[in-house]
């Protein structure tokens, strides 16, 4: 369905490259501003997207399409959490979150839950996350832990780990 909008430009962009000088960000030009003979007048350089909206982020789903004999992000999820200890699978099912740019694809979130869905066993409930700023989420989640007061408490310091190796670690974790 979404190979035939393209078909009918109805989903076609006209996206505006960055020159670093006098555009600093790339971004979509506004539908009514778009020239359909793909000829500009401007110094922009123009990249026109159809179908590629779709078949780049349908990519990190199924890799293999293109030639990539690799997991996809939702078994690659299920195939992580599986490798884990049994008793601990439960509760990563249940706290999958989303981070990074790819996220604010239109509909990401629940295709993820979807397919981690069909994927994951039965009786296991499924939780995906997104929070609303997935770009920053991971500093925003260690800014916190090194502000927490039981920061030093919390880390295994590189000095420690080459003196003692990974027993620190067992030792300091209760692993």
């Amino acid at each position: 369905i979404d190979i035939k909008k393209c078909e009918d430009n109805t989903v076609m962009r006209d996206y505006v490259l960055p020159d670093f000088s006098s555009i600093k960000k790339g971004f979509c030009k506004p539908r009514e501003e778009m020239n359909f003979t793909g000829k500009y007048k401007t110094a922009e350089q123009i990249l026109r997207l159809t179908n590629e909206r779709f078949a780049v982020p349908e990519m990190l789903f199924h890799p293999s399409d293109i030639g990539i004999q690799e997991m996809g992000i939702p078994e690659a999820l299920v195939n992580s959490i599986n490798n884990m200890p049994e008793e601990m699978q439960p509760h990563f099912y249940k706290n999958i979150v989303l981070t990074g740019g790819n996220t604010l694809f239109p509909g990401f979130r629940d295709r993820v839950y979807t397919e981690v869905r069909a994927l994951a066993p039965v009786e296991y409930q499924v939780s995906v996350v997104l929070p609303q700023n997935p770009i920053c989420y991971p500093w925003e989640g260690g800014k916190l832990l090194a502000e927490n007061p039981d920061f030093e408490e919390m880390v295994v310091t590189r000095e420690d780990y080459e003196e003692n190796g990974h027993y620190v670690c067992e030792e300091k974790f209760d692993i």
